[in-house]
């Protein structure tokens, strides 16, 4: 059956905005928004519409912006050796710092969407139908031509990260241009978390986004390598997490001292993040803000030398999550830090007995997280 003009007229502009809301089509035609929920519904019995992008509408998601890429891990069980073979396990995962965050919040059953890029291969496909369970992938994006982001490391019989291997050149086309076409999912955002894959311009325009309409962003680091794409304004970044190891390179200082730390919070706060986070591997997290200081929160293995992946999307994501229910400090780090600790457990980047119930019940396993203040 042919569509008559009213039911065109709503087709025609969810095809150029499929996010848009049901209010804002009746306005722009005329009609009240029963009546275009009416039209909506008919269109989506007769499959003109599957009425997905809806969901999100409705409800608000969390939006997360920066890397989908396939994760490969080889575990060597002795010294390595140049120029000589080597026996290893290995362990392929879907990976990004993105996604990771997105899979993390989805499996605590947070409505979520992923912005992304993924080449027209295998791993782009198995990428969406590994994550389709827990995040929304219908604004992941596929650049034909283009092989989908990889990484690849190597961990020692020590459990040291011995080498790492990065094919990331994708998410240069993350252009702000391509950024401004997803404006009116953004709007829809309670809460915005990007990673440093993003081009340092494009991190900056969805900043300044997130500033004007007052939308909580969190920004995390991907590594090392990617520290450059840090904006020097960080004015409109609620949340700022990075290493010892980013915070070093950023600023071209030593961070391993106490006061080498407080000095790198400060310089991050006076650059306009609100909340600052500098993670010391495994074994603890200094965080600080104008409003609650410096503390220093000490982990279960804070004697660990060891590197672990997935622990600073699982503590982003604890974070974000509890953030969203409650704003008090403790219990918002304390929910980060016993995501991440627990995920440092396994061998997955995220783990995969993670749910709104396990997350509560291994708070109060892990018992009080002890912490400091730190001297100004």
């Amino acid at each position: 059956m042919a569509l008559n003009e009213k039911e065109s007229k709503v087709f025609t502009y969810i095809k150029e905005d499929p996010f848009i809301s049901q209010q804002a089509l009746a306005d722009k035609i005329g009609l009240s928004r029963p009546a275009v929920a009416n039209i909506i519904s008919g269109l989506v019995k007769r499959g003109y519409l599957l009425g997905k992008a809806y969901v999100v509408n409705e409800t608000r998601p969390i939006v997360c912006i920066g890397a989908a890429a396939v994760d490969r891990r080889f575990f060597i069980k002795d010294e390595l050796i140049k120029r000589t073979s080597k026996n290893v396990t290995s362990e392929t995962t879907c990976g990004g710092v993105a996604l990771s965050i997105a899979e993390n919040l989805g499996r605590l059953q947070q409505d979520v969407v992923l912005l992304s890029l993924v080449g027209d291969d295998r791993e782009a496909e198995a990428i969406k139908d590994s994550m389709r369970t827990f995040v929304k992938v219908n604004e992941i994006d596929t650049i034909p031509g283009q092989a989908t982001g990889a990484y690849t490391e190597v961990v020692n019989g020590d459990g040291e990260l011995a080498l790492a291997l990065s094919e990331m050149d994708i998410y240069d086309k993350m252009t702000p241009n391509w950024f401004v076409k997803r404006l009116s999912l953004l709007k829809q955002a309670k809460a915005i978390i990007i990673d440093t894959n993003l081009p340092k311009n494009t991190t900056e325009a969805v900043i300044d986004f997130a500033l004007k309409n007052k939308t909580p962003l969190s920004l995390v680091t991907a590594s090392v390598l990617k520290t450059y794409n840090i904006p020097d304004d960080l004015r409109g970044v609620h949340l700022l997490v990075v290493s010892r190891e980013d915070a070093e390179i950023f600023f071209d200082m030593k961070v391993s001292t106490d006061a080498q730390v407080v000095d790198a919070i400060h310089r991050f706060l006076d650059m306009g993040a609100e909340h600052v986070i500098i993670s010391d591997r495994s074994r603890s997290i200094d965080y600080g803000s104008e409003k609650h200081g410096l503390i220093r929160f000490d982990l279960q293995n804070k004697d660990s030398q060891s590197y672990v992946w997935g622990t600073h999307e699982a503590l982003i994501s604890g974070i974000v999550y509890r953030y969203l229910h409650t704003k008090n400090l403790v219990d918002v780090l304390t929910t980060g830090i016993v995501n991440a600790a627990m995920t440092a457990t396994s061998l997955k980047k995220v783990r995969e007995d993670l749910t709104q119930s396990t997350l509560e019940k291994d708070i109060k396993a892990f018992g009080e997280i002890e912490f400091k203040k730190l001297e100004s």
